[in-house]
C-alpha cells in the first residue's frame, strides 16, 4: 500500500482573516485532508473553520499531541501508514519551528513517510525580515532563562557572540513576561546594540520597532501580554 504524506500546515499568527495569508494551493491541500495532528483539537477546529475548511468537522479526525508526556508518534502517524495524507498543525506559525511537532516529523522520516511543508507565516522569519539586522547569519534560541541573574548572564553572552560572529540573535518569551525581558535587555546590553521588538505580527495592530538600546530607552512601547519576537544584533552595521 502506498503511504500517505505528512503535510505541515501553517497556522495564522494574528490575522483576523487567516485564509488571506495562505496561497490557494495551500488551502486546496488542507481542504483535502481528513486527518490532522494538533496540540489541541479545539483550537485546531477553530482554525480550520476560520480558513473556510470545506468538510464537516464531524467527518474529520484530529489526534492530540500531548507535548508534556512521552508520545507514541507511530500511532499518531497511522493514517499515513494506511495510505491517507495527514496534516500537522501548530498552535500558531509553522509546525516544527518553536513548536513541539518536531518529534512527529522526525518519526515520519524514520518511517519513510514523505514530509511536505506548506507555505505560510512564520513569526521568526517575518521578524528577521523586518528587523534590519544580519539576515545572512542568525540563530534562534527559543526561551531564555527566567531567573533574573541567569537571564542577564545569557543576554550578555548572546551579545558578545553577536559582536564576535556578526550574528543576529532571536528569542521569544511567554507574553506575560515580555516586559521583564525587555527591561533586562535595556538595562544590561550595550547602548549601541540594536534590539527589535516584533509584536502581534500579521495582526491589524502589528508593531515592529528596531532601534539601538539608547534609542529604545527614549520611547514608550508596551508589549505586555502580546506575542513578541525579540531580536538582538551587536555586529557590524548592515549595509
Amino acid at each position: 500500500m502506498k503511504r500517505g504524506k505528512l503535510l505541515l500546515v501553517p497556522v495564522g499568527i494574528g490575522a483576523t482573516n487567516a485564509s488571506a495569508m495562505l496561497p490557494p494551493d495551500t488551502l486546496k491541500q488542507i481542504n483535502a485532508l481528513d486527518y490532522f495532528i494538533a496540540e489541541r483539537a479545539k483550537t485546531a477546529r477553530a482554525y480550520l473553520k476560520s480558513i473556510g475548511f470545506v468538510k464537516a468537522m464531524a467527518s474529520v479526525q484530529i489526534a492530540e499531541l500531548n507535548k508534556h508526556e512521552s508520545e507514541d508518534y507511530n500511532a499518531l502517524l497511522d493514517p499515513c501508514t494506511n495510505g491517507f495524507n495527514c496534516g500537522l498543525l501548530s498552535e500558531a506559525g509553522v509546525p516544527g519551528v518553536a513548536d513541539p511537532g518536531g518529534g512527529v516529523i522526525a518519526a515520519a522520516h524514520a518511517r519513510g513517510i514523505e514530509v511536505v511543508p506548506l507555505i505560510g507565516p512564520s513569526s521568526i522569519l517575518l521578524a528577521l525580515m523586518a528587523a534590519g539586522m544580519n539576515g545572512q547569519r542568525f540563530s534562534f534560541h527559543g526561551y531564555l532563562p527566567k531567573e533574573s541573574g541567569e537571564l542577564i548572564k545569557e543576554l550578555k553572552r548572546l551579545e558578545a557572540e553577536s559582536m564576535q560572529h556578526n550574528v543576529t540573535q532571536i528569542f521569544i518569551e511567554t507574553p506575560f513576561r515580555n516586559e521583564k525581558l525587555k527591561d533586562k535587555m535595556l538595562q544590561s546590553l550595550n547602548k549601541n546594540t540594536r534590539i527589535c521588538l516584533a509584536t502581534n505580527l500579521t495582526a491589524p495592530d502589528q508593531s515592529i520597532v528596531s532601534k539601538t538600546v539608547v534609542e529604545m530607552k527614549k520611547i514608550k512601547i508596551s508589549i505586555d501580554r502580546k506575542p513578541t519576537v525579540f531580536l538582538m544584533y551587536a555586529g557590524k552595521t548592515v549595509k
